[in-house]
C-alpha cells in the first residue's frame, strides 16, 4: 500500500515538475493552452486523478490557471517571478500576417498525428499502401545520381523537370522541362503563386465548398474569396460570367475539377471547355489543383483543363502527396516559361529551393515505370477499400445519411439528415477514439456533410470506426428522445 501512495505521489510530482520546467524554460510562454487531461494522463501513464492534482499544485502556485470551457493555460498573471517577466507571445503574434487555423481545423491536424486514433477523414494513404520495396531500389540510385552539394538556382534538378515533363505528356499535357518547377507540396504551389503573382484586393472564385475555404492563406494576403455555386459534375459557369463582367479586379479561378476535394465530384468536359473560353474572354488565370487525378479507380477522367488550354492562362499544380506520401514533400507547378522564372526568383528569396534528394529518388521512380506499376497497384487497393467503405455505410448508416459512390480519389462526401448535430459528432467521435472531417470546415456555411476517407485507415479500422460512429449517432438520438 505504501509503495502504491509514493508512486502516485511520485507521478503527480514528475507531471508538475514537467510543466513547471516548460514554463520556466520559456518553451511554454503565457497564455498557451496546455495539453487535456487525457493527453498528460496518456504521456505519463497515469489516471485523471493524479493528473489533476498536479495541476492543482501548479494553480496554488500560479504558474497556470483554468477557463471555464476553454481549458488549462500557462497563466499571464503569475505571481513567480519568471511567470511575471515571460514575453505572451500569443497576444504579441495575434495580429501576425499569418494568424492561427480555424480552431477546428488546427485541433484535426493535431490530432492527426494521434496513432490511437481510427483516422477516418485523413487526406493521406494508411502507410501500408506505401510501395516501399520498389521505391527503395529508387533511393539505392541516389548513391550515382546525386552530385550537387551546394545551393542551387531555385528552378529544380532537371532530370526531375523532365521526368515530370515526360509524365504529363503520357496525361495530354505538353509541358517542356523549362515550364515546370518542383516544389514542396500543392500547399506550397499555391503559396508560391499568393505572393508571387497574385496582387492584393485580387478576387480568388472558388467552389462553394471547397479545400481553399479552410485556409486563410488568400485572406491574409489580401485576396478576397468568392463562392460559385457547383453542383454535380460542373461549376456555375453562367454565374461566374456574371460576377466576373462586373468585377473590376483581377481575378483568379482556383478549382480542383478532378475527385474535388472535399466532394469527389469531377467536373465535365463541358465545363472544362466553358471555363478555358471564360478565362480567355476575362483575361482570368485559372489555378488547376490536380493531385488527385492519378486516383481514378473505374475509368480515367476527362482531360486536364491545362490541356484544353493554348494561351497559357492555366497553372497546373500536381504532387506525390496523395499518391505516394506526403512525407516526401514533392510536388510540382506547371505553366508558361515567365511565370516560372518569376516564382523560381521566389524560390531563391524564401527557401533557395526543393531538396534534391527526393526529386532524384523520384525521377528514378518515375523513369523506371515503376510509379506506373505502383498506380496499378494502388487503384486496385483503393477500388476495394472504397466499396468496403461504401458497403459499411450501407449497413450502418442508412436512416441516417445519403451519398455518392466516388469514381475515383480517396473520399466519401456523406450529407447526414438534419437531426444529426455535425458537430457533436465530430467531438464525440474524437472522445470514443474515431476522428472524422466535418463538412462546415470546406465552406463559409454550416452543412450536414462529413468528409470520410477509405484510403487512410486499415479495413479493420474502417470497419470499427463506422460502428462507433452508428453508435455515437443511436446514444444522441436516445439522448433527444428523452
Amino acid at each position: 500500500m505504501q509503495d502504491e501512495q509514493k508512486k502516485t505521489t511520485d507521478s503527480y510530482k514528475n507531471i508538475a515538475a514537467f510543466i513547471q520546467g516548460k514554463i520556466e524554460a520559456g518553451e511554454w510562454s503565457a497564455g498557451r493552452k496546455l495539453p487535456t487531461q487525457r493527453a498528460l494522463a496518456e504521456e505519463f501513464n497515469v489516471n485523471r486523478s493524479t493528473v489533476i492534482h498536479a495541476l492543482d499544485i501548479l494553480k496554488d502556485k500560479g504558474y497556470i490557471e483554468s477557463k471555464s470551457g476553454s481549458g488549462t493555460f500557462v497563466s499571464k498573471h503569475s505571481s513567480s517571478d519568471i511567470s511575471r517577466n515571460m514575453m505572451n507571445w500569443n497576444d504579441y503574434s495575434k495580429y501576425s500576417v499569418y494568424p492561427t487555423n480555424h480552431q477546428t481545423v488546427r485541433k484535426i491536424n493535431n490530432l492527426e498525428l494521434d496513432q490511437s486514433l481510427i483516422q477516418l477523414g485523413k487526406g493521406e494513404l494508411h502507410t501500408s499502401l506505401f510501395p516501399r520495396d520498389s521505391f527503395n531500389k529508387s533511393l539505392r540510385t541516389l548513391e550515382n545520381t546525386f552530385d550537387n552539394y551546394g545551393y542551387n538556382d531555385g528552378t529544380g534538378d532537371d532530370r526531375f523537370r523532365q521526368a515530370i515533363s515526360n509524365y504529363l505528356k503520357k496525361r495530354g499535357i505538353s509541358s517542356s522541362p523549362q515550364t515546370i518547377l518542383p516544389v514542396s507540396g500543392a500547399l506550397q504551389a499555391l503559396q508560391l503563386i499568393t505572393l508571387g503573382l497574385l496582387q492584393r484586393g485580387s478576387t480568388v472564385y472558388a467552389p462553394h465548398v471547397s479545400y481553399i475555404h479552410s485556409l486563410h492563406m488568400f485572406r491574409t494576403s489580401g485576396m478576397r474569396i468568392k463562392s460559385v455555386p457547383f453542383t454535380s459534375k460542373a461549376l456555375d459557369a453562367d454565374y461566374l460570367r456574371e460576377h466576373l463582367s462586373g468585377n473590376h479586379h483581377s481575378s483568379v479561378l482556383y478549382i480542383n475539377p478532378t475527385f474535388h476535394n472535399p466532394t469527389t465530384q469531377t467536373i465535365s468536359s463541358n465545363n472544362r471547355k466553358d471555363l478555358v473560353e471564360i478565362s480567355n474572354q476575362y483575361k482570368m488565370p485559372i489555378i488547376e489543383d490536380d493531385i488527385f487525378r492519378d486516383l481514378w479507380l473505374d475509368q480515367e477522367p476527362h482531360a486536364p483543363i491545362s490541356s484544353l488550354d493554348n494561351s497559357g492562362h492555366t497553372l497546373l499544380i500536381g504532387s506525390f502527396s496523395k499518391t505516394m506520401a506526403p512525407t516526401l514533400r514533392i510536388g510540382w507547378i506547371s505553366g508558361p516559361v515567365d511565370v516560372i522564372d518569376k516564382l523560381s526568383d521566389l524560390r531563391m528569396q524564401l527557401d533557395y529551393g526543393t531538396s534534391y534528394l527526393p526529386q532524384l529518388a523520384l525521377y528514378d521512380f518515375l523513369e523506371s515505370g515503376r510509379y506506373e506499376q505502383h498506380l496499378l497497384e494502388l487503384r486496385e487497393e483503393l477500388r476495394y477499400r472504397r466499396d468496403m467503405l461504401v458497403h459499411l455505410l450501407e449497413e450502418n448508416m442508412d436512416d441516417y445519411a445519403t451519398w455518392e459512390v466516388p469514381n475515383g480519389g480517396m473520399f466519401i462526401w456523406v450529407l447526414f439528415s438534419e437531426e444529426v448535430n455535425i458537430r457533436r459528432l465530430f467531438t464525440s467521435l474524437v472522445g470514443q477514439g474515431v476522428l472524422i472531417n466535418p463538412g462546415f470546415i470546406y465552406s463559409s456555411y454550416p452543412n450536414q456533410y462529413v468528409r470520410l476517407s477509405f484510403a487512410s485507415s486499415s479495413v479493420e479500422e474502417m470497419r470499427r470506426g463506422i460502428l462507433i460512429m452508428r453508435k455515437v449517432i443511436e446514444q444522441h438520438q436516445m439522448t433527444v428522445l428523452e
